[in-house]
């Protein structure tokens, strides 16, 4: 039983079940949108967060006229363009800086499948996971009308309202040297620029004079520099100056989105922590503890996530039948809500087993330093070593040879098991993919003591799978409070593109701060005695 509860509240409802079992799903008063899920014995409640897309707030402005906040507050504004190997996202968000908390102004989706493919003598900009081959014209033009598309629908100022623009892709399947990545992303700047954006809206500003007027007040860039570091964190990039792996950014935009959405939860998502983030192809980080007598307050990256994610589910509803053979998707098939049940529930001996044959196809591993290429992940090894930097790799075969195995245990199970079971065994699959994932970098020592788990990602942030990851993080006792330590987050790398944003101007909140320690305070006085 799902009840939503919307607006302020001031306190909490619960609904029972015969079993003893509440389902609590609730608005906090801060305006931030958080699914709890509560199982109740009768001397304790406990709970996972899952925190979703909220849309900002809308005021009556004199007349009855109705007007998103951001017209009338001060917000910063900014909009992230994702060009990915199954979807392009163009995402708006804008973060109220008196309180710190992120909305959603708009956002639209394009399927990449139904991109045109090149035609005779274009320039090829690259291809997807799925292998479709996209022209470096066709991405411009993707990349324009769906920014065009999105800033019209919500009409922004792109000259007076818009603060900064993010750009990224996770299509590095001809990644071979950082010269390739920088092409990507000229082809999505000219598409940026095609579509209106300033030049000046994609280049980080150098001093508090440049900020807009109502932003200056809450910048803090004449007190402290801006280092590189993203939400506390200095980037796996950062330490090495090159990129370590082809979707680098990715991963270290939706760690920091993460630590963006647990700012109004219960959770206390700072460092030692643990991003996954499951889209089609996996990126992640761990981060270490800051040490107290370090000088400067940043963490260190000390691990990366790099391969298939929900690649895999694809994979298994291709073999359905009921999506395209090759560009299908598990999304597309079996949606993308978030769902509640019994934790009593046991997985069955048939799912069990379906589960199981299907990970003996999976390799999750520590990455061999000769690999230069990992899950179809393109990744320079020797940085990796030479940074000390862990690098934790999900495959299925070598680079996806295991692809047909899949499709045809995919269609053996809706055929001869159905939809009910088929959807049991996804879930379990991509649960079942995250643990593996945190019990490599446990048994590598990787894993702090307070660290915290964060997820993200299609692959894990639909049906039971967020139920399944903590029951799996409980069975193996990892922490005193598995609860405390475990939050699932929508749109994680466009918040941390609005998070990366903010970094570059100092427009934290030192009352909600998302860099240093868990359990610690604001980091502001350790970077100002850094900067002196």
């Amino acid at each position: 039983m799902n009840i939503v509860i919307p607006g302020n509240l001031g306190k909490i409802r619960d609904y029972t079940e015969n079993d003893g079992l509440f389902f609590l799903q609730y608005l906090l008063n801060l305006q931030i949108d958080i699914y709890i899920y509560m199982v109740f014995s009768r001397s304790q409640a406990k709970n996972i967060c899952i925190v979703h897309d909220v849309p900002v707030p809308i005021i009556i402005a004199p007349g009855n006229v109705p007007e998103p906040e951001y017209k009338q507050k001060t917000y910063h504004i900014v909009l992230s363009i994702d060009v990915g190997n199954t979807t392009t996202d163009c995402i708006i968000t804008g973060t109220n800086l008196e309180t710190g908390i992120a909305y959603l102004i708009n956002r639209n989706v394009r399927l990449m499948k139904d991109i045109p493919k090149p035609e005779s003598g274009e320039e090829i900009f690259g291809q997807t996971l799925d292998g479709h081959v996209l022209s470096k014209k066709a991405v411009e033009v993707l990349v324009k009308d769906i920014i065009y598309k999105t800033i019209s629908e919500c009409s922004l100022d792109l000259n007076k309202e818009l603060d900064f623009a993010v750009h990224s892709t996770g299509i590095v399947a001809e990644w071979e040297s950082p010269d390739h990545i920088n092409n990507y992303l000229g082809s999505i700047t000219k598409g940026c620029l095609d579509a209106g954006i300033p030049m000046a809206k994609m280049r980080p500003v150098m001093t508090k004079s440049s900020l807009p007027e109502d932003d200056r007040k809450f910048s803090m860039l004449d007190k402290v520099q801006y280092t590189g570091s993203v939400a506390g964190v200095i980037p796996a990039t950062g330490l090495s100056g090159e990129d370590l792996i082809a979707n680098d950014m990715e991963g270290d935009l939706s760690l920091a989105g993460i630590k963006q959405a647990a700012v109004n939860t219960p959770i206390d998502f700072r460092n030692p922590c643990v991003s996954i983030d499951m889209g089609t192809i996996l990126d992640g980080r761990i981060t270490e503890n800051v040490p107290k007598d370090r000088k400067d307050p940043y963490a260190r990256t000390i691990g990366c996530f790099i391969g298939l994610g929900g690649a895999i589910a694809d994979t298994l509803v291709k073999g359905t039948g009921q999506v395209d053979k090759k560009y299908g998707t598990a999304q597309e098939f079996l949606g993308d809500d978030v769902k509640t049940g019994f934790f009593s529930k046991k997985e069955s001996g048939l799912c069990k087993d379906y589960s199981n044959k299907i990970h003996n196809l999976i390799q999750v591993e520590m990455v061999p330093h000769h690999r230069k290429k990992f899950g179809q992940v393109p990744i320079d090894p020797q940085i990796a070593e030479n940074e000390k930097i862990a690098i934790i790799g999900v495959d299925c075969g070598e680079d996806f040879s295991h692809y047909h195995e899949l499709q045809e245990i995919g269609r053996e199970i809706y055929e001869n098991k159905g939809l009910k079971n088929f959807t049991e065994v996804i879930d379990r699959v991509c649960a079942q993919l995250s643990l593996r994932m945190i019990d490599v970098a446990h048994k590598e020592g990787l894993l702090h003591e307070n660290s915290v788990l964060g997820f993200s990602g299609r692959a894990i942030m639909s049906g039971r799978k967020p139920e399944y990851v903590l029951e799996g993080i409980i069975q193996r006792n990892l922490y005193p409070d598995p609860y405390d330590r475990l939050i699932f987050v929508s749109s994680a790398l466009p918040r941390g593109a609005s998070v990366m944003a903010r970094c570059m101007g100092s427009l934290g909140n030192p009352k909600r701060p998302i860099g240093g320690n868990r359990g610690e305070g604001c980091i502001l006085g350790r970077r100002k005695a850094f900067n002196a």
